[in-house]
């Protein structure tokens, strides 16, 4: 409920009290036309990157690689374009830095190593199951788990005969 609490009532309000401030500096004009500029550079970036990183995915996927880091890089340029489509300063340099390549790269190398530090994947393939320790070279298998999981159809007798 705090986080609820400050993304609706108090973030708004240091947005626009640096928005007060920079056209207070600048003048009101700027200051919305400079919003509104944001807002279409965040759109047009967003859908640039978001094509090139779908088609980078797309690719990864037909070479038989896991698409992760470019599933990932569509995650924060999706955020980047929303935080530069809402005014306000803040939100405006969140969404620009998630919309810099190297800087997301870094946010996702980051991210990925807590899933990395906890080692263990399980995956299906085929009709097996396996589990093995996570790298970040393709997962090879290292044992089988067997499971009580059967695939087939179910009918209702009863309601066949009516």
């Amino acid at each position: 409920m705090r986080i609820l609490f400050l993304l609706l009532f108090v973030v708004p309000l240091i947005e626009l009290y640096f928005l007060i401030q920079l056209g207070d500096v600048i003048g009101a004009l700027p200051t919305v036309l400079l919003t509104i500029f944001t807002a279409i550079l965040g759109v047009i970036l967003m859908r640039s990157q978001g094509l090139a990183t779908l088609q980078n995915a797309q690719i990864e996927m037909a070479a038989g690689k896991s698409p992760q880091t470019s599933m990932l890089e569509g995650v924060f340029i999706f955020l980047g374009g929303m935080f530069l489509f809402f005014p306000g300063l803040i939100s405006d340099t969140i969404g620009f830095l998630f919309l810099i390549p190297f800087v997301r790269r870094f946010l996702i190398k980051h991210s990925l190593k807590g899933f990395q530090s906890q080692g263990h994947y399980r995956y299906q393939r085929d009709d097996s199951v396996y589990e093995g320790e996570w790298s970040e070279k393709t997962p090879q298998p290292h044992k089988r788990i067997e499971t009580d999981v059967l695939d087939g159809e179910f009918v209702d007798k009863d309601q066949s005969k009516r």
